[in-house]
């Protein structure tokens, strides 16, 4: 059966739920989106005279957010379509017209990301990256029942350099959070924040700001061979 035959289908059943998101994938979101909650206000408010002893609750904030990070990965590479965040040049040509989220004034229809959410992504992983492992250098700073302090365990310089790409990622976490969460209880959003939540989204919702013939669900296909029979 053709995506075309597929889509006509679904139109006709416009309220069917879809998954969009695993279960495993919605608890891994979670629990990442509360260890960066935990590591900001551990950070930040010290520096604005709120005084409480942070310091355990950052590194073990940390060790979580990195074994999200782990999961996530292993996960999106053995259980789903990483080239499903690939972006594609020729999508910068509707970077502005994807902002209104409308299909029709699009030149290149969007998969199971818009272009938007792909750069987001990317631009998380890569402070991700920069605030883990200058976090796991930080760590030897410090003593734990796991092991024991090291400040020479690098020179004066290089430590420098820890310090300004671990504070310079923290930071540009803050807009982007605050720019998630923005974009999370917009009215045109809130179907996204709901799959998050539930997991799924509507027939209607996948045809009204998705292409069939880039994010095929599967279990969509099992879904309109029963109803056939």
């Amino acid at each position: 059966m053709s995506s075309a035959d597929i889509e006509q289908d679904m139109v006709h059943a416009p309220e069917k739920r879809l998954t969009r998101h695993t279960l495993a994938t919605r608890l891994n979101h979670w629990l990442m989106a509360g260890s960066i909650l935990v590591l900001v206000f551990t950070s930040f408010l010290p520096i604005q005279g709120i005084k409480f002893a942070w310091v355990t609750i950052h590194w073990v904030a940390g060790l979580v957010f990195t074994a999200s990070i782990i999961f996530h990965t292993i996960y999106a590479l053995k259980c789903q379509d990483w080239r499903s965040m690939w972006v594609e040049l020729k999508e910068f040509s509707d970077l502005f017209s994807s902002m209104a989220g409308q299909l029709n004034k699009l030149k290149v229809s969007p998969g199971k990301y818009w272009l938007l959410q792909k750069l987001y992504h990317h631009a998380i992983t890569v402070f991700s990256i920069i605030v883990t492992v200058t976090g796991i250098l930080m760590m030897f700073k410090i003593d734990s029942p796991l092991w024991e302090r090291d400040p020479y365990f690098l020179s004066s310089e290089t430590w420098g350099y820890v310090y300004v790409l671990h504070g310079f990622a923290a930071l540009a976490f803050i807009p982007m959070v605050l720019m998630h969460i923005y974009f999370a209880f917009r009215p045109e959003k809130r179907h996204y924040t709901r799959s998050m939540i539930k997991g799924w989204v509507t027939k209607k919702e996948y045809l009204a700001y998705h292409d069939p013939e880039k994010w095929t669900i599967k279990q969509d296909r099992k879904d309109v061979k029963q109803e056939q029979e």
